[in-house]
């Protein structure tokens, strides 16, 4: 059995893995660090469940974004430790309080993310934040399945090619109580890199990683820096997010990705409202707003559940999305990478890291001059 041709067509969801009645598929690293399966074949039985659960290749199960508001959580605190505005922990504590579970990215006790189940507000709250490197979703379709046939309510967040092969895992199953988050993905970068990165960090710093946040909020929502704790002394740093930006790191299936769109498999779409200060001037006080996509009659009921908790404004979908490329396409494979893994697999992520963190930098100032060049034309 063979369920993909080329990697372009595999998210790494691990829908096949979890889906096989003969547990002949495992989720294994690639020289990239990204996990794909491979086949036992003298598990398998060629019956084909693992290829037709694959929402990438195959078709999923579209609902027509319908609503798109601006939203803050009331909470100050709650937002400062989001990433964006808090809604998804409005979202969250609405199936908590229904002795529902949780699901979503966090990270383990190494710093590598994966998917996890939480049943309490203090465990879900490990879900916060963004987390710029591709999760191991685990056995979690597995859990949610187990959580369903019990009658609890579930709320899975994840990108949206997870979400896509978590429903198509859960064909057979009653989903009314399923109530799913996707969440607006510029590409899921490796595992791998992110780990040689906290090593790096380690050794330049003299410690050990404590602590690790992808998107700090210290100099406001806007600006994009991550901070790293070595022995619980925080360093801001943008090592890695130049790295990300660049779009070298990004899985190879990110660049074919089949849901930069408004057909969202999920109930709510989430991503960072950009272009906030031009569509509801006023709203935002540099402090993070979330922009929630309502996508689905179950969602807007929810949505309906929880507005004491938020401040919200309801806003043109078209203008909302424009300033989120990838509502409208995937990101650009840049002709830079195959050259970026190949310096990386002989030279190593250190003079990779310095090489590459150089050519970045110089770039950016460039752009930097050419932009306030053309800005002084124009007043001219």
């Amino acid at each position: 059995m063979k369920i993909f041709e080329s990697k372009n067509n595999c998210c790494g969801c691990s829908a096949c893995e979890q889906i096989c009645p003969k547990n002949a598929v495992k989720m294994e690293p690639d020289n990239e660090g990204f996990l794909y399966p491979v086949i036992d074949g003298s598990l398998c039985v060629e019956c084909g469940a693992c290829k037709n659960v694959c929402a990438f290749q195959n078709d999923y199960e579209k609902n027509k974004s319908q609503k798109a508001y601006a939203v803050k959580h009331k909470d100050f605190d709650t937002r400062m430790t989001s990433r964006s505005g808090g809604v998804f922990i409005a979202i969250s504590d609405f199936i908590l309080e229904k002795n529902g579970s949780v699901y979503g990215a966090a990270f383990d006790d190494d710093f590598s993310v994966c998917h996890i189940r939480t049943t309490n507000k203090s465990e879900r709250d490990r879900l916060k934040g963004s987390k710029y490197v591709q999760s191991d979703v685990k056995d979690t379709f597995t859990s949610v399945k187990n959580d369903l046939k019990n009658g609890m309510y579930v709320l899975f967040s994840g990108t949206a090619c997870q979400v896509a092969g978590l429903k198509n895992y859960l064909k057979n199953t009653d989903t009314s109580k399923l109530y799913t988050c996707d969440l607006v993905c510029h590409g899921v970068p490796s595992p791998k890199i992110w780990k040689e990165y906290l090593s790096h960090c380690e050794k330049k710093y003299k410690g050990k990683v404590t602590n690790a946040d992808f998107r700090d909020k210290t100099l406001g929502w806007k600006a994009h820096q991550e901070a790293i704790w070595i022995d619980n002394n925080k360093h801001i740093l943008r090592e890695y997010t130049y790295l990300f930006y660049e779009n070298d790191i990004e899985r190879p299936s990110c660049y074919n990705c089949k849901y930069t769109n408004l057909d969202r498999p999920a109930d709510f779409t989430l991503a960072d409202f950009w272009g906030i200060d031009r569509i509801v001037p006023n709203f935002s006080d540099n402090k993070g707003v979330s922009l929630l996509l309502i996508n689905s009659d179950k969602g807007c009921e929810l949505f309906n559940s929880i507005n004491n908790e938020i401040d919200f404004v309801e806003c043109d979908i078209n203008k909302s999305i424009e300033p989120n490329p990838n509502l409208s396409r995937p990101t650009a494979k840049p002709k830079s990478r195959e050259a970026f893994w190949i310096y990386y697999s002989k030279k190593g992520f250190e003079k990779t890291l310095k090489k590459y963190y150089k050519k970045i930098v110089i770039k950016r100032i460039k752009k930097r001059i050419n932009a306030k060049y053309k800005s002084i034309v124009k007043k001219v």
